[in-house]
């Protein structure tokens, strides 16, 4: 099989960084790279989700925000709401860790 050359211009301190972790997983730069372009052959996708923040963190609104901020600080001053001191909900949280725990 012949070979070609790619050339790719990135940032000196992400190709430093990348470096740094491809050399820990014990492979090279070019090793890494010819991985990711095998996956994408394999599988006819980029082989991970790439998201505008908006789809990543959902709707970054300010009136959605200003709205879900009014619900909890109504929420929070309703008398009717249930209060629980820190020691309760980290019991409750230890409890639920060793359910689960012994579930396993």
């Amino acid at each position: 099989m012949s070979s070609a050359r790619i050339f790719v211009n990135v940032d000196e301190e992400l190709k430093h960084n990348t470096q740094r972790v491809f050399n820990e997983m014990g492979m090279d730069m070019t090793t890494a790279i010819t991985l990711f372009l095998r996956t994408v052959e394999r599988e006819e996708r980029i082989p991970f989700d790439i998201r505008t923040k908006r789809a990543y963190y959902g709707v970054l609104d300010h009136e959605y925000i200003k709205k879900e901020l009014d619900k909890s600080m109504a929420e929070a001053n309703d008398p009717n709401t249930p209060r629980f001191t820190h020691d309760e909900v980290m019991s409750s949280l230890k409890q639920q860790r060793e359910a689960r725990n012994h579930a396993i």
